[in-house]
């Protein structure tokens, strides 16, 4: 297995800023930490930072429930789970069941669901929920529908958070009501925001903000007591939204995503970064 422990293949996954992250870590003596994502989506980043024990436990929280349903149930169910993998046939007649699922997702069970969501992230383009199958529908593509679906590889991965569910905490919360519960802990928590882009949010995912959507989440975040730090496009609207934060912009530059250009790091005022720079890509302050 390699670094990458997440079973899901998610458009603007931060495994690549791990190197940063956990410098951060050392940087500002957290290691042991806890750490909470508000849009955790494919959790990459928080599963490295507690499997190589960077942090205590993890929180991870999506609003989407088609995502929940896939961490709660390899949470609760990773045997059930990977007996299903084990099992299933990767073909177009599958995926298009399972496509037919996700439009249902607010009637189906949180098992049924994950299946489908599973199933659609492994088998589309850049593994985007509502996108289409590599190798297309008739299969005549270079690579067809079971080329990222190593079922092998795959178990593993979902056994292996099995056996840390007691350290993970999965939850279904609007972004904002999720933040107000981290902030309430008593306990120090590192919070990573990683909310969609500005530009191109409704390309990428399920669950895209509007300009007030980000707004807001500024207006909290900025008053957060706990550590934080938010990764955002590099956008004047985004800018202009932080103005008084600390920032970084770094080169990202990702091969199994949409997500290639300028990014910008937010920092609470609590958080030191400079010794971490340099494990960026061409960083530098705004």
């Amino acid at each position: 297995m390699t670094s990458h422990y997440s079973p899901l293949r998610y458009p603007g996954g931060k495994n690549c800023i791990f190197p940063f992250m956990s410098k951060i870590f050392y940087e500002n003596r957290l290691l042991g930490i806890n750490y909470a994502e508000p849009y955790a989506g494919g959790a990459g980043l928080a599963l490295r930072l507690l499997i190589e024990g960077y942090v205590n436990s993890i929180y991870i929280n999506d609003y989407d429930r088609a995502i929940y349903a896939f961490w709660k149930t390899i949470i609760e169910m990773p045997e059930e789970f990977s007996c299903w993998v084990k099992k299933v046939e990767i073909s177009v007649k599958n995926w298009t069941k399972y496509k037919e699922i996700q439009k249902h997702a607010a009637d189906v069970t949180l098992f049924e669901l994950a299946k489908s969501t599973f199933f659609l992230n492994r088998t589309n383009i850049s593994g985007v929920i509502k996108g289409g199958v590599i190798g297309g529908i008739e299969q005549k593509g270079k690579y067809k529908i079971d080329a990222r679906f190593n079922k092998t590889d795959l178990i593993q991965k979902i056994q292996l958070v099995g056996t840390l569910s007691n350290r993970i905490t999965v939850s279904n919360l609007e972004g904002i009501a999720f933040l107000e519960k981290m902030n309430r802990k008593k306990e120090e928590v590192f919070i990573y925001l990683d909310p969609p882009y500005y530009q191109k949010g409704a390309d990428l995912y399920m669950n895209y903000f509007s300009k007030k959507d980000h707004e807001k989440l500024s207006k909290y975040a900025t008053k957060m007591k706990q550590f934080w730090m938010i990764s955002y496009d590099n956008h004047d609207f985004i800018l202009n939204l932080f103005s008084q934060q600390k920032k970084i912009k770094y080169r990202l530059s990702q091969s199994t995503s949409n997500r290639v250009g300028d990014e910008v790091l937010i920092f609470s005022d609590k958080i030191d970064y400079l010794n971490a720079m340099k494990y960026l890509s061409s960083p530098s302050k705004i």
